[in-house]
Order: C-alpha cells, then sequence, then structure tokens
C-alpha cells in the first residue's frame, strides 16, 4: 500500500487539473505520481414508457458519434442531485421529478481522481433549460427498449461510465 506524502496541483484549466503526489511504497522508497483531477459527474438513467432515454452526440476527443445517458460536470458548489436534474433538464429537455441516487462509482481509473453519481428516475415534467450552447441542437435523443439497450452494451457501444451504471441498473 502506498502512503502519500505530498500533492500539489501543478496544472489547472477549466475542466481539469493534475495534482502532482509525492508517495511512499512499502519499502520506504519516495516516487512520483501524477493524477487528473476533475469535478464529480453525474449521469441519469431515464426511464419513461418502459424505454430508456438516451442520446446520440458527437465528441470530438473521439470523433464520433456516441451513445450517451444524459450527463456532465458537477459545478462547483453544486449538489450532484441538483447537477443531475440539471443535465437532464438541458440534454433532454425533461424535468426529473422522482430522481434517486443508484450508485456512485469511485475513481475512474488509476489515474483521474473523480466520483461519478449515477442516478435513475422515472417520472418527469416537460422543462428545458437551455445552455446556449450551439453545438446541443445537434444531439438525437432516442427511446430505446430495455432489450435493444442491453444489445448495445453486449456491443460494447457505451463508454466506460455509461457501461458500468448500466451493467449495475440490469442487475437490480
Amino acid at each position: 500500500m502506498e502512503k502519500t506524502i505530498s500533492t500539489k496541483i501543478v496544472y489547472e484549466c477549466p475542466i481539469f487539473k493534475v495534482e502532482e503526489a509525492v508517495v511512499e511504497l512499502p519499502d520506504g522508497l519516495q516516487v512520483k505520481r501524477w493524477y487528473v483531477v476533475r469535478n464529480d459527474a453525474v449521469l441519469v438513467i431515464c426511464i419513461k414508457d418502459q424505454k430508456i432515454i438516451f442520446l446520440r452526440e458527437f465528441r470530438s476527443a473521439s470523433q464520433s458519434i456516441e451513445w450517451r445517458l444524459p450527463s456532465g460536470g458537477v459545478k462547483d458548489g453544486e449538489e450532484p442531485i441538483s447537477a443531475g436534474i440539471r443535465e437532464t433538464r438541458e440534454e433532454v429537455g425533461l424535468e426529473p421529478l422522482d430522481i434517486k441516487l443508484l450508485k456512485i462509482f469511485d475513481n475512474p481509473s488509476s489515474t483521474i481522481k473523480q466520483k461519478a453519481h449515477c442516478f435513475i428516475a422515472t417520472q418527469f415534467k416537460e422543462n428545458p433549460l437551455d445552455t446556449g450552447e450551439p453545438e446541443e441542437k445537434f444531439n438525437e435523443i432516442k427511446e430505446l427498449s430495455f432489450q435493444e439497450a442491453k444489445k448495445l452494451l453486449d456491443d460494447g457501444q457505451f463508454s466506460a461510465s455509461i457501461e458500468k451504471s448500466l451493467r449495475f441498473f440490469f442487475k437490480q
């Protein structure tokens, strides 16, 4: 087990920070580690009429159109549940009325410090929230049956955090 001796932020931009840590190994040797530190993330599994609401969205980092759930980052000072409601309103135009925490996933990788809060909602009211972001108008909203979602899951069509959340949901 490593023991953290010290940490410091060595880089910061609007969406992440880089942390340098000095850790002590079990034999007493000290080495450096670097981590990407991000605000917590939220994602919401929206179930409406026995279907899950997904987005098809172009992601510039992968240069591809990807399947997504309503999701995003928790803003400074914002509670995760409020971020889940905000993201759902922004991305699919629905306000969850019964949003509940399903699971919190810690540290999605060995180099990223971030928690992902997975919520579920089944009751909604129309209440879109315009972000003013021009790319959001190109998002495609799709309602898929559980069977269709499981097929995409089995075919590896989701990012790691969405896959992990859906697998947990379907085990319930």
